[in-house]
């Protein structure tokens, strides 16, 4: 009975060792999957996935004041990019609903126009079907 209890102990043993193993080549699996998902894009692939909004001026949310503006919308992949370009109106709308709704004060300085770029993009993020926007630049913008 001794051998037997022996041997127990070392299959334990073995398949504990297999468990933390395999846990371990999962772990390290999984994290070089996401260091190449999150690999930046090239310069190219960047203007691949791109559009730039046409310059648009529309009224704050502030009596009296306007904006002037214009966007560089990065999306998912080629498809949603194909659907943009096919909804320019729609991508329009949602950057003058957007920019009127806040006012002059709300988009002074850096948070402002973070701020922006961030609430567009959560719009723009309902117009698609397919795909998702991956991020929203100011690249024109002037207000009075």
């Amino acid at each position: 009975m001794k051998k037997l209890g022996k041997l127990e102990k070392i299959i334990g043993v073995f398949i504990i060792a297999t468990i933390i193993g395999g846990g371990a080549a999962y772990f390290v699996g999984q994290k070089g999957a996401e260091a190449e998902e999150e690999k930046p894009l090239s310069a190219e692939e960047v203007a691949e996935l791109s559009i730039d909004t046409d310059i648009i001026t529309t009224n704050l949310a502030s009596p009296g004041n306007y904006g002037i503006v214009q966007f560089n919308i990065l999306l998912s992949d080629k498809n949603t990019k194909a659907e943009a370009e096919k909804r320019t109106a729609e991508v329009r709308a949602a950057v003058i609903a957007t920019v009127a709704g806040f006012k002059k004060e709300e988009l002074i300085g850096e948070n402002g126009i973070t701020m922006l770029e961030e609430q567009l993009a959560a719009r723009l993020a309902e117009v698609f079907e397919k795909g998702t926007v991956e991020r929203v630049l100011v690249t024109e913008f002037k207000m009075q």
